[in-house]
């Protein structure tokens, strides 16, 4: 218990390296035995989970759709793909019936990360150098994407435009693609000496933000020109040593009689490091200053 709130702890039964778990408001999804996955709800953390039995090899990647009804569940191994209706499958299990789901891709290879689209009609799936899009109705690969030169860590739908695909690679850099055509709208210069693990869509900014595995992170505007203009770039782990020095500068300086019982609340290195990099516009010559 946290603040009066439920918390839910889940242990698997093996190690896992940079693999994708499924988590959602209502539901959260962690392989069993390699093969299964257990659904464990996150508002009756006392429920039993519900076991999904259905992939010959070990489970590589899961995801949730993006919708609240019906909460769908994507994944992946080496043989399946699968889709899971969760609402469906819990129905089934209180009858006394085992779980089903609905295979959408066979045989793609080992599957690193799955994800929906905003309308959960279509399911992007990296493989290798390989991209795949699938319809998460029924079997049907929509279309089959290639172009890295590494292999795929991560792809997105763009939330505004629903025929806009983002991918990202080893190969350390990432494309925008065209899924009208199957084309390339846009590919980024090599970033980074480390690969591209994620990426990120700022919805109301209109802005794209992907990460590399040694602490990079760009932030690039994203307009309906689909060509992306670099807005800014970070090194986490030079503003989380800023910040932390900054700090042990600063907390020694409040006198002991003047700190509160409560604790301080220290400021994000993040946020630190984007105040402190706003733009200044200096007067012009002559100018003078305004009175408010």
């Amino acid at each position: 218990m946290i603040d009066g709130k439920l918390s839910l702890s889940l242990t698997c039964d093996k190690l896992l390296i940079n693999q994708q778990l499924a988590c959602c408001q209502s539901y959260s999804g962690i392989p069993q035995h390699g093969k299964n996955v257990l659904i464990y709800s996150n508002k009756q953390t006392q429920q039993k989970p519900l076991v999904l039995t259905g992939h010959h090899d070990d489970i590589t990647a899961m995801t949730f759709g993006k919708k609240s009804s019906p909460i769908i569940l994507c994944s992946a191994s080496s043989d399946y793909i699968i889709i899971w209706d969760i609402e469906a499958c819990q129905k089934r299990r209180q009858e006394g019936k085992l779980a089903a789901g609905t295979v959408i891709g066979t045989l793609l290879g080992k599957v690193v990360h799955l994800s929906f689209c905003f309308s959960d009609e279509r399911v992007a799936a990296c493989s290798g150098t390989t991209l795949h899009v699938l319809s998460s109705k029924r079997q049907e690969v929509i279309h089959t994407l290639k172009g890295h030169l590494g292999p795929l860590t991560s792809a997105e739908f763009c939330p505004w435009n629903t025929n806009i695909l983002v991918s990202t690679s080893e190969d350390r850099t990432f494309k925008v693609w065209d899924l009208k055509t199957g084309g390339v709208f846009y590919q980024s210069f090599v970033l980074s000496g480390s690969p591209l693990l994620s990426v990120l869509f700022l919805e109301r900014e209109q802005h794209l933000i992907t990460g590399s595995t040694d602490g990079q992170v760009w932030c690039f505007s994203f307009n309906d020109d689909v060509k992306c203009h670099l807005v800014k770039k970070m090194d986490l782990q030079k503003m989380e040593k800023r910040h932390g020095e900054r700090q042990e500068t600063v907390i020694p300086l409040f006198p002991s009689s003047l700190v509160s019982s409560s604790p301080l609340l220290l400021e994000s290195p993040l946020n630190a490091e984007l105040k402190r990099k706003e733009p200044s516009h200096p007067k012009k010559k002559g100018q003078q200053p305004r009175c408010l």
